[in-house]
C-alpha cells in the first residue's frame, strides 16, 4: 500500500475516533445537565440528510449545494456530519482530508465560532472561522476541499470580507472549482436572495431542503396555534403598558416567567417605566449593558418570585441557541416593531429563537407566548420556503419581490462575480390564476359573429383543445377597436410571445373567467383560473 493510501486511511481513522470521542463527551455532558449538550450528538434526520447531500456531490457534477432549513432545526449537527462523511468516504478518489474542510460564516459572531468549535470533533476544530477570523482560513491553493458556509445570507454582499476572502483565493471561478475539486455547501433558513443568484448557476448548483421531524415546531405552527400575534410599537406609555398588562400580567398572573423584548432608544425607557409601575423586574441585555453568562443562567435556573422583563439589543438573533429548558421559563416575547418589515430579520428574531424540538411540550399544555412579530412576514416566508420561485411578495435587505417582479442587489454569488460561468435564465414567474394567452386568426365573417352566442363555436372550430379546456369558464367578450382600449387592456403585452393572462379587466378574480378580445382579425383568448387564484389566496 502506498504512502498516499496510508495517509488517507489514517485520516479516516482520525475522523472516526474524533467523532466517537465527541459523541461520548456530548452524552456525558447531557447526563450531567449541560444545557448545550443534546440527547443525540447527531440526530437521525441530520444523518439521513448528510448522506443524501454527500451522495449528490458523489454522483453528480455539482459544485454547490444550498441547504434550506427552518430556524433551529439543527444545522450544526448536519454540517459536522457532512464533513465527517466526506472525510471518511470509502472512495479514495472522493474522500476529503479533514485538514481540507472548512466551516465558516460571514457573520461577525464570535459566539457562533465558540459554540461550533466546542461542538465539533477534534479533527475539525482548527478549521472553523467566523467573520473576524476569515483571514486565517488558509484557502489559497486549497485542493480537493469542502467549504461549508453557515448563514450564507449574512455578510455575503459584494466586497465584504467573506467575498474578498473567497475572491482572493480564486475559488469563485467554475474552472478553478472543477480543476481543484472544490465543493461548497451553503446553509440558511433565510436565503431567498441567494437562491435567485444560485439558480443561474444551472447544473453546478442544487437546492436541498432539510428534513423536518414531527417533533419540530415552527413559525407557521405557532401562527396556527394562535401563539404568534401581531407586533406593535412600544414607544408610547399606552402601548408599553398594554404589552405589560395583556401579555404578561393578565396572561400569566402568578405563573412567573422571563419575558423578552427587543428594544431601541425610542422604546426602552417606556418599557422600563411600565415595569416599575407594575412591580416587574427589568433587566438590560445590550452591547453597552450586557449580562454575564452567569447572570443569564440565573434568570433561567433560579426560582422566580416575580415576572422579569429582559430587554435585548443585538442578542438572541440568528445562530443564538435558547435551550428547551430555558424556553419553558420564557413567557411572552416582542420583536422590535418597524414600519418597513424585513422578513429575514423577523424570521430570525425572537420568535425564530423559540422554534425547535419541543412540539410535544406545547401540545401537552405548556403555555408559551404570545410571541409578537410580523404575521405578514411569517406568511410570506412560508410561501417562499415552499416555493422559492413562486408568485408572492417578499421584502428583505437587498431583495424586494412583489408578485412576479423582483428587484435584487448583487451578492458575491451573483453571476457577474463568478468566473467562467455561463448563467441560465431565471424561471418565468406567473401569477396564480394566469394561463397562456392564445391568439387565433379569424375570417371577416367570423369577425361579424363576435358575440357570446357564437364565439365558443368559432374557438371550437379553430382549436378543439382550447374549447374543451375553457368551455365552462364564465365568458366575457370585448372589442379592442380604439387606441384607448388597446392601451387600457395592454394589447402589447397580450400579443408578445409566450404571454400569460393577467388580472386586467377581471371583476372577480376568484371566478374562472374566459376573456376574449377582438383585435382586427384576431381573437385574443385570455383565460383566468379563479379557483387556482383563490386557493393561493387562502394559503396560510
Amino acid at each position: 500500500m502506498s504512502l498516499q493510501n496510508n495517509l488517507i486511511n489514517a485520516g479516516r481513522k482520525f475522523v472516526e475516533q474524533s467523532m466517537n470521542s465527541s459523541k461520548a463527551e456530548n452524552n456525558l455532558r447531557y447526563l450531567q445537565g449541560d444545557n448545550k449538550a443534546t440527547s443525540e450528538y447527531i440526530y437521525p434526520n441530520q444523518i439521513e440528510d448528510a448522506h443524501n447531500i454527500v451522495n449528490k456531490f458523489y454522483y453528480n457534477n455539482i459544485r454547490v449545494i444550498s441547504i434550506q432549513k427552518k430556524t433551529k432545526v439543527g444545522a450544526d449537527g448536519l454540517m459536522i456530519q457532512i464533513a465527517a462523511l466526506c472525510a471518511t468516504h470509502i472512495d479514495d478518489n472522493f474522500v476529503i482530508k479533514p485538514e481540507n474542510i472548512r466551516i465558516i460564516t460571514g457573520m461577525s459572531n464570535a459566539g457562533w465560532e465558540k459554540d461550533m468549535i466546542d461542538k465539533a470533533p477534534n479533527c475539525f476544530k482548527k478549521n472553523i472561522f467566523h467573520h473576524g477570523k476569515l483571514t486565517k482560513t488558509e484557502i489559497v491553493n486549497l485542493q480537493n476541499a469542502l467549504i461549508i458556509i453557515d448563514e450564507i445570507d449574512t455578510g455575503d454582499k459584494e466586497h465584504q470580507r467573506l467575498h474578498t476572502t473567497l475572491k482572493d483565493a480564486e475559488v469563485l471561478d467554475i474552472e478553478h472549482m472543477k480543476k481543484n475539486n472544490i465543493k461548497f455547501v451553503f446553509i440558511s433558513a433565510t436565503m431567498i436572495r441567494e437562491l435567485y443568484d444560485l439558480y443561474r448557476w444551472g447544473e453546478y448548483h442544487e437546492l436541498y431542503k432539510m428534513t423536518i421531524p414531527e417533533s419540530y415546531i415552527g413559525h407557521i405552527d405557532f401562527l396556527e396555534m394562535n401563539i404568534v400575534k401581531e407586533f406593535y410599537p412600544l414607544n408610547t406609555i399606552e402601548n408599553a403598558e398594554k404589552w405589560i398588562q395583556d401579555d404578561i400580567l393578565k396572561n400569566y398572573n402568578l405563573d412567573y416567567r422571563v419575558h423578552i423584548v427587543r428594544v431601541n432608544t425610542n422604546c426602552i425607557n417606556q418599557i422600563q417605566n411600565a415595569c416599575i409601575r407594575n412591580n416587574i423586574k427589568f433587566k438590560n441585555h445590550t452591547s453597552t449593558d450586557r449580562l454575564s453568562d452567569e447572570e443569564i443562567k440565573e434568570l433561567f435556573n433560579e426560582p422566580l418570585t416575580r415576572h422579569i422583563v429582559l430587554a435585548v439589543k443585538g442578542f438572541f438573533r440568528r445562530a443564538n441557541l435558547i435551550p428547551n429548558c430555558w424556553k419553558r421559563r420564557i413567557g411572552s416575547t416582542h420583536e422590535l416593531y418597524t414600519k418597513k418589515v424585513d422578513n429575514n430579520v423577523q424570521i430570525q428574531g425572537l420568535t425564530g429563537r423559540m422554534t425547535g424540538y419541543w412540539r410535544n411540550v406545547i401540545e401537552n399544555g405548556h403555555k408559551t407566548g404570545p410571541h409578537r412579530t410580523s404575521i405578514k412576514a411569517i406568511k410570506e416566508y412560508e410561501k417562499s420556503y415552499n416555493d422559492p420561485f413562486g408568485i408572492y411578495s417578499y421584502q428583505t435587505t437587498g431583495f424586494n419581490k412583489k408578485k412576479d417582479k423582483v428587484n435584487t442587489k448583487s451578492t458575491m454569488l451573483s453571476t457577474k462575480n463568478i468566473k467562467n460561468l455561463e448563467p441560465v435564465d431565471l424561471p418565468t414567474l406567473h401569477q396564480k390564476g394566469s394561463n397562456p394567452i392564445n391568439i387565433i386568426d379569424i375570417t371577416e365573417k367570423e369577425k361579424e359573429q363576435f358575440n357570446k352566442d357564437y364565439i365558443l363555436n368559432i374557438i371550437r372550430k379553430h382549436d378543439e383543445n382550447i374549447y374543451d379546456k375553457y368551455k365552462e369558464y364564465e365568458l366575457h367578450c370585448w372589442k379592442m377597436d380604439t387606441s384607448t382600449k388597446c392601451e387600457k387592456w395592454n394589447l402589447k403585452s397580450m400579443i408578445k410571445k409566450d404571454a400569460y393572462s393577467s388580472e386586467a379587466n377581471i371583476k372577480d378574480k376568484t371566478k374562472n373567467t374566459l376573456m376574449i378580445y377582438l383585435y382586427e382579425n384576431k381573437l385574443i383568448i385570455s383565460p383566468w383560473s379563479g379557483n387556482e387564484y383563490l386557493k393561493h389566496l387562502n394559503e396560510y
